[in-house]
């Protein structure tokens, strides 16, 4: 190679590295976040959240950010048809095991997780599922804080099953009930699923009266620019609804990857957070997925990388989190 070919060689390198440390450090900006002035919506700013029904993954969670932000938000999930007061109460202890105030994000699914041959919210919308639903409100309305509820979450997913029609009927009628019981400390959550096949997502919609929130999950990294993603949102702020992500986490885009994870899913998670004012909220699944039975979804507790870690503490010391609980 002659010296002077060596040399423009030497320096594509160096830009090309540079852009590609630019494209690491550059500075994330924050919208000013919308105001709704729906239920439980915070005032100009982002609620966090972790777990997925596990009392250790919420705590690794915490450990992880080091507390400079302190979870808000408690993922839980339970079955309509399998509920018990039992079951309900024992799952309260933990959200109630925190000193600062923590919103359990319940996913109340109307299905048979993994078998979507046995949905059953035609039932719940012909009144066959009532007492269920008085067990699960009378249950949580011991919870002496605020609520959050997913209800028919992932309602597109073809892994649930749902009809557009009854699923409306049955939502309205669970809604209706457990807004008697709880009142305005119960903000009800409609959520969509990116992975789900059909995006025809206002079929599903139950309407403004039985919606305080809504919500979309993202896991995949080409959900960023998924051709849904943009619309609903943008359908959301014409109905005056925040959004929260109801679940997320890097999927197969391991954390152990540590700048290339950042480059290729944490960034854009926050850049998609900072540029839509409507979100006001998110929940992260904080699971290494690799020992579970979606292997190959990879590694998502950010806290094991250095890297990862350390660009996650630094989204989360910005304003739009910071007005939130932390540690004394």
């Amino acid at each position: 190679m002659k010296k002077s070919n060596f040399r423009i060689y030497q320096i594509l390198v160096l830009i090309l590295f540079s852009l590609i440390n630019f494209q690491v450090d550059a500075q994330i900006i924050y919208l000013p976040r919308a105001e709704y002035g729906q239920r439980l919506e915070p005032k100009g700013r982002i609620i966090t959240g972790a777990g997925q029904a596990s009392l250790s993954s919420f705590e690794e969670y915490i450990s992880a950010v080091d507390s400079v932000v302190l979870p808000e938000i408690y993922m839980d999930y339970f079955g309509l048809e399998q509920i018990t007061e039992k079951n309900v109460m024992g799952r309260m202890k933990n959200w109630q095991k925190f000193n600062w105030p923590i919103i359990p994000q319940i996913g109340l699914a109307m299905t048979h997780d993994g078998n979507p041959e046995k949905h059953y919210e035609h039932k719940i919308a012909n009144g066959l599922m009532d007492s269920n639903i008085h067990v699960f409100s009378n249950a949580v309305s011991k919870y002496p804080g605020k609520i959050m509820i997913r209800l028919g979450y992932e309602f597109n997913g073809h892994w649930n099953g749902y009809e557009p029609d009854a699923y409306k009927m049955a939502y309205r009628r669970v809604a209706k009930i457990l807004r008697e019981k709880l009142g305005d400390r119960l903000a009800l959550v409609w959520c969509m699923a990116l992975d789900g096949e059909r995006h025809d997502y206002m079929n599903f919609y139950p309407g403004d009266d039985f919606v305080d929130w809504w919500s979309v999950d993202v896991f995949g990294e080409k959900h960023f620019t998924h051709k849904a993603l943009k619309p609903f949102l943008d359908s959301a702020h014409a109905h005056n609804r925040p959004v929260v992500i109801g679940e997320s986490s890097p999927r197969r885009v391991s954390v152990q990857l540590g700048t290339e994870s950042i480059t290729r899913w944490f960034r854009p998670y926050f850049e998609m957070i900072a540029n839509n004012p409507g979100i006001k909220g998110f929940s992260y699944i904080y699971w290494d997925w690799s020992k579970t039975r979606w292997a190959d979804w990879g590694d998502g507790q950010f806290g094991k990388n250095l890297e990862t870690r350390k660009f996650m503490i630094g989204e989360l010391k910005k304003e739009p989190f910071q007005n939130g609980y932390r540690a004394k």
